[in-house]
This record gives structure tokens, sequence and C-alpha cells, in this order.
């Protein structure tokens, strides 16, 4: 429990941890929609179904636009 409180008022940086190349191959594996690199770049799993459906959902949405 104490290591949960703990974390709450960690800083940012211990939440966005630095991802290896074999993390950041199994988080696209695993379908994750954000990628984090270990320079804190955030990219968009182009592979995962998540993010297609969500895609193709906002490109019907801005038709009716």
């Amino acid at each position: 429990m104490l290591t949960f409180l703990r974390s709450l008022f960690s800083s940012p940086e211990s939440f966005i941890r630095g991802m290896s190349r074999q993390d950041i191959n199994d988080s696209i594996a695993d379908g994750e929609r954000i990628i984090i690199d270990e320079d804190g770049n955030a990219s968009v799993n182009v592979l995962s179904e998540e993010v297609h459906e969500d895609f193709a959902r906002h490109v019907e949405s801005l038709k009716g636009v």
C-alpha cells in the first residue's frame, strides 16, 4: 500500500519510462494503442485493431461535416 501511495506522488518521468526495442516490439504484438520509446516520443501503433476502428469511426464522422 505504501508503494502505491508513493507512486501517486512520484515524478511524471517515472510514469513514462523508456522502453527497449524488445518492449516496443512486444507492445506492438500485444496490440497496444500508444507506444512510448526510450526518448519519450509517443507514436500510434498502426497495427492495432482498436486504432483501425477508431480511425474508421473518425473518418465516418467527418464525412457528415
